[in-house]
């Protein structure tokens, strides 16, 4: 049997004809483009850049996946996610990644003991910067009290089996697309553990 894959086929690109900010701050800078669609069309395209690139690190342990409730104020309700969040200016994404996870959840992980396993786009349609993904394994003797960022309002992290992480999905309890993107990478590159 042939595992390969025919490439798609690729599309016309549309073409910036010129850059319009129309919002910053030290997070990051909103554009409002010029740009001409491949039929030739011209009309404005909204792109948002961060000022430093996202990570996300997907924790397991013996328990399975260690996900935070996490309130987020755009949807106005609590989501469940892997820790995730920015750079800093001039930090390695590992170093984000473990600060992160830390940070929201008390646990620490060693930087050169995470796993980078790819790069995922939260929107493709509006945000421009990457999310780089990584896995950590963590124990409860490396857990302490979690210090979120001022802005940030989570609850104690919580551990899922396998077997409950696929009944949140089938209940649709997981929508934040960062993390079901990081899950499917971490599924993928065979991270996680089949048991849990």
């Amino acid at each position: 049997m042939d595992d390969a894959v025919d490439a798609p086929a690729v599309p016309e690109p549309i073409r910036r004809r010129r850059a319009v900010e129309v919002f910053g701050n030290r997070f990051g800078t909103l554009f409002n483009d010029e740009v001409v669609a491949p039929t030739g069309v011209e009309g404005q395209y909204l792109r948002w850049r961060w000022s430093h690139s996202g990570v996300v690190v997907v924790p397991t342990g013996p328990a399975g996946y260690l996900f935070v409730p996490t309130y987020r104020y755009p949807i106005g309700d609590v989501s469940l996610e892997f820790p995730r969040g920015g750079c800093d200016a001039d930090e390695a994404p590992a170093r984000a990644a473990a600060r992160e996870l830390r940070e929201e959840t008390g646990y620490a992980c060693d930087a050169s003991l995470l796993r980078r396993i790819g790069t995922v786009h939260a929107d493709t349609g509006l945000i421009e910067t990457g999310v780089h993904v990584f896995t950590a394994e963590v124990h409860d003797a490396e857990a302490s009290t979690a210090r979120p960022e001022a802005m940030e309002s989570v609850t104690d992290p919580v551990w899922a089996s396998r077997e409950e992480v696929l009944t949140w999905l089938q209940k649709g309890s997981v929508t934040c697309g960062v993390t079901l993107a990081a899950l499917a990478l971490a599924l993928a590159a065979g991270s996680l553990s089949d048991g849990g």
